[in-house]
């Protein structure tokens, strides 16, 4: 028996070996590149290999059957959200030239439908294509495992987004816990790398668009991730953009940036109203000076409002205080 392989770094394909059935012509494997190739040719140049769903049992292990696209609905935690059209429209026209070379894999939904683990471009791309059902391969795989592969089949395309790859490792942490390590050897990716990506979850919204739309590269993104204060990282961002800077070049220019200490917008608040009632409290001993008796100044609520206390004890002090500011008393 087999050792189950637990290490998704090398593909589907280390947790879906190609299907070979009697007579079959499937030996030869597909076109290079996916990581199902070598279970069918098209749907509809291998009619007597691909099953069609409503007239079958349910399919055996590695069997491939024709499942009407109606049926499948597309993963949840599917990494990708964006898909370009472009893209897709070309992918469209080769399976209507040629069909779908490669089966989807797909896990049980309901009695009747189920849910894309990998494949999600071919499925699409077959709507627009306008086939009415797709080649597909069924397993029984849990929702752990239809993350790891889903994460891995998108993995191995360059054009997955950093940000979107990004949040695919952190919700695979939050969902399903462990650690960087944990995920790094269930992928068969490395420590350092899944580190980076996610680093980028603490860009600002303003330089993950940037990195979206290509003005930061994903190394000059990581080195400004590092950047604590988000004006200083904004500022950063743009002047690396405007200059083209190298990611050695970001690197120490944040290295400089963060040894200078950021100005605490509450410190200075603190600091502003300690010099203000310093400014107070010296008026408050000006005043008592001249009216012989202590006097308090308060600050108000409102900005420039407050309360001058000035306390007598004796009906002749007050008359005193009075006399000395010019005013005529009425107390007895």
């Amino acid at each position: 028996m087999n050792k189950p392989v637990n290490r998704l770094g090398r593909g589907l394909s280390a947790l879906i070996p190609p299907a070979r059935q009697p007579g079959s012509t499937a030996d030869a494997p597909a076109a290079s590149g996916d990581p199902t190739s070598g279970l069918v040719e098209s749907a509809d140049r291998a009619p007597s290999r691909a099953t069609p769903l409503d007239h079958a049992p349910a399919p055996a292990h590695g069997q491939v059957v024709l499942v009407p696209l109606d049926r499948i609905s597309p993963n949840p935690l599917q990494p990708r959200t964006i898909f370009n059209d472009d893209s897709l429209r070309e992918l469209a026209d080769s399976i209507r030239s040629n069909g779908v070379l490669q089966p989807v894999l797909v896990r049980r939904a309901s009695s009747d439908t189920y849910e894309l683990v990998a494949g999600e471009r071919r499925w699409r791309a077959a709507q627009l294509a306008g086939l009415d059902a797709i080649p597909a391969i069924e397993r029984e795989i849990n929702t752990r495992q239809a993350f790891e592969l889903a994460l891995v089949e998108n993995l191995q395309r360059e054009d997955l987004g950093a940000l979107e790859r990004a949040a695919a490792y952190q919700h695979y942490l939050d969902t399903f816990g462990g650690t960087t390590e944990d995920l790094a050897a269930r992928l068969g990716e490395s420590r350092a790398n899944i580190a980076n990506y996610l680093r980028l979850l603490k860009l600002q919204p303003e330089l993950c668009f940037m990195l979206g739309r290509g003005e930061l590269s994903m190394g000059q993104a990581r080195a400004l991730a590092g950047v604590a204060d988000s004006e200083r990282q904004l500022a950063l961002a743009k002047l690396t953009a405007s200059r083209n800077l190298s990611v050695r070049q970001v690197e120490a220019l944040v290295r400089r940036a963060e040894s200078v200490p950021t100005a605490d917008p509450s410190a200075d608040r603190a600091a502003a109203a300690a010099g203000e009632q310093r400014h107070l409290d010296e008026l408050a001993r000006a005043f008592s000076k001249a009216l012989g008796t202590r006097v308090r100044i308060r600050r108000g609520r409102s900005k420039n409002s407050g309360t001058i206390l000035i306390p007598y004890a004796t009906i002749e002090e007050f008359d005193r205080i009075a006399q000395q500011v010019g005013a005529k008393t009425f107390l007895e």
